[in-house]
């Protein structure tokens, strides 16, 4: 039997089935030169050298150790609740493996929080928010599961940095900021109750003073989908004021597992969430016994506060699903350069091509928007960010979570659709990706509440306006012949879109409501085109590469232009002509590209 099964699996696969790549073999930083130009773009020439050095030590360890240990943890070593202890006391004790808790010790001791707050020793300044994304979307292209603990770290210290007193930041977030694995602390934010939801305004849980201790509440209630429910510190939203509905009647406040005394706080684990995916994460259900809880800020504007960080968990949002997006192209392109079917490999067959171009496409230009938008957020970081910085920032940002949500969600269907049935089989990566993208359009607002988002800031800080006086002054700044039929484009694309404003304002709440998706939809495209063409052009000028217009004109045809007879008898067929240059990341020069395009490449 032996010997019929080696002669079985010598004359299979041999040739037409891919050989997995040992961990060795690969570095999701040195494989993604797309990343090494953004990097370029957006982080200061003073942090190339230093973050090159650190994302491809990061590219090799998610690539490897980091994606391993993802995978016993999806399967077999998920989080688990430890309720009792054997005296029959509620210990509430959420145990994490071994692999898990060793890659938590080595992205937070590589400073993907804690440099936002603490000088880089090699380069004596912080980091910007965009060099903690660049790492955030290497981790989440192996575990967007534990990607989120880190969004909510993130988003715990930024709360306490900005509204909390010097006694919390001494007592917390110096713990949260750490490196030390030995010393860091990792946070959470809990929101959501089981009448209210998205609707949070509906929440229950009580903040009730504590009689001589100013700032001391005892909260009670149920948080009944908290994530990273084992933190050690919490941000959690309380009703302070139950004579003012809505959110208007919440406050924030800080409550940690272990009180300042060393004693436990009054906070109990129900249940650990039976999940579809993001295995990693513990998410559960939270009871709050009277636990002590420290007051952030001013009582009154605890929503204002949790929205702010609200948007930072966004940004992480949109990072974790062009990570995945990455990582469905990178596994499919494998796939079908190894996999050989009818005589050839399977990436030489013109349908194969388009889906793996498609990927691509969605991965490439969605990546570029999402750091584009990161450049706004970061502007927000400084003394100089103006009004409209922070309208742009709020509209923006609901936007790329959107769309990137969704397309994270389709990628992932792409990539198991090319490899056929092994794709979906768990001993591939490919059903982890699946299962772990559908939480991306839930997770910090669906699609709904983002759109009512939009509308809300387009409503109270004309943020549209800054939008399209944005795309205009970016178009503007085209110079590039290639650029140009884009230009235009935008311009006609603008026109309609304000029209469509002003329609939709006009119109009953109902009708305006159920035109808001279309709407987002409208605006995304065009941020994202405005970014391609700014890249395609950046790159052309400096390299002579024009293979992102490429993309642009792809992109535009996807998004934009109705095709004539479905464009059965239009197509020119650019995915399969310039294939190996796109996929390869292989030059385009600018004669070549002028030649298909009709246009003469002069400034």
């Amino acid at each position: 039997m032996s010997d019929l099964q080696t002669s079985i699996d010598q004359r299979t696969y041999s040739d037409n089935i891919p050989h997995p790549r040992t961990p060795q073999e690969q570095n999701f930083f040195k494989e993604d030169p797309n990343l090494h130009y953004l990097l370029e773009r957006y982080l200061p020439a003073s942090m190339h050298e230093w973050a090159r050095q650190q994302l491809s030590w990061l590219g090799a360890q998610v690539a490897g150790p980091i994606d391993e240990r993802a995978a016993y943890t999806d399967r077999e070593g998920k989080p688990r609740l430890r309720k009792y202890n054997r005296l029959g006391e509620d210990i509430s004790e959420i145990i994490t493996n071994e692999g898990y808790k060793e890659t938590v010790a080595e992205v937070y001791g590589a400073g993907i929080v804690s440099y936002l707050y603490q000088e880089i020793p090699e380069l004596g300044k912080k980091a910007p928010y965009s060099y903690s994304f660049f790492m955030g979307y290497l981790v989440s292209q192996s575990e967007p599961g534990f990607y989120c603990p880190v969004t909510l770290s993130m988003s715990a210290a930024y709360l306490i940095d900005r509204y909390g007193s010097e006694e919390q930041k001494e007592q917390y977030l110096t713990g949260l900021t750490s490196r030390d694995r030995n010393h860091f602390y990792e946070g959470a934010t809990w929101l959501t109750e089981r009448q209210g939801g998205s609707d949070v305004g509906a929440n229950l849980t009580v903040a009730e003073p504590v009689a001589g201790r100013p700032g001391v509440y005892r909260l009670t209630g149920e948080k009944f989908f908290a994530s990273n429910a084992g933190a050690f510190v919490a941000t959690v939203l309380a009703r302070i004021d139950e004579e003012k509905p809505g959110t208007k009647g919440l406050g924030l406040f800080l409550v940690p597992w272990i009180k300042p005394d060393n004693e436990r706080n009054h906070i109990q684990v129900r249940r650990l969430k039976d999940k579809l995916g993001v295995n990693a994460v513990p998410s559960a259900e939270i009871l709050l016994n009277g636990a002590e809880g420290y007051l952030i800020g001013e009582p009154q504007n605890g929503f204002k506060y949790m929205a702010e960080a609200l948007n930072l968990s966004r940004i992480c949002n949109a990072i974790a699903s062009i990570g995945i997006m990455r990582r469905a192209f990178y596994e499919a392109k494998y796939y079908a350069e190894q996999r050989r079917a009818f005589g050839k490999p399977i990436d030489q067959y013109p349908m194969v091509i388009e889906m793996l171009v498609s990927l691509l496409l969605d991965t490439e230009v969605s990546t570029g928007a999402v750091f584009d938008m990161i450049a706004v957020y970061d502007r927000l970081q400084s003394d100089s960010a103006s009004k409209e910085d922070n309208a742009l920032a709020r509209l923006l940002i609901p936007l790329l979570k959107y769309r990137t949500g969704e397309e994270a969600v389709e990628s992932t269907h792409t990539a198991i659709e090319i490899h056929g049935g092994n794709g979906y089989i768990e001993e591939y990566v490919t059903p982890r990706l699946l299962r772990d993208a559908q939480v991306l359009t839930v997770w910090e607002g669906t699609s709904n509440i983002l759109a009512l988002d939009i509308l809300r800031v387009m409503q109270k800080e004309n943020s549209h306006e800054v939008f399209n006086r944005l795309l205009r002054e970016r178009i503007a700044g085209w110079k590039h012949a290639f650029s140009q039929p884009y230009a235009e484009l935008v311009r006609k694309e603008l026109a309609i879109l304000e029209e469509n404003i002003a329609y939709l304002m006009k119109q009953t709440q109902d009708y305006l409501t159920y035109k808001l998706k279309a709407l987002a939809d409208h605006m995304v495209d065009l941020y994202t085109l405005s970014c391609i063409v700014s890249e395609a052009e950046d790159q052309v000028t400096r390299e002579g590469n024009a293979r992102k217009y490429i993309l642009a004109k792809l992109y535009a045809v996807k998004h934009f232009h109705s095709q004539e007879k479905r464009g059965i008898q239009a197509d020119s067929l650019l995915d399969v002509q310039f294939f190996t240059q796109l996929v390869e990341y292989q030059s385009v020069s600018a004669e070549e590209w002028a030649q298909q395009s009709a246009i003469v490449p002069t400034r």
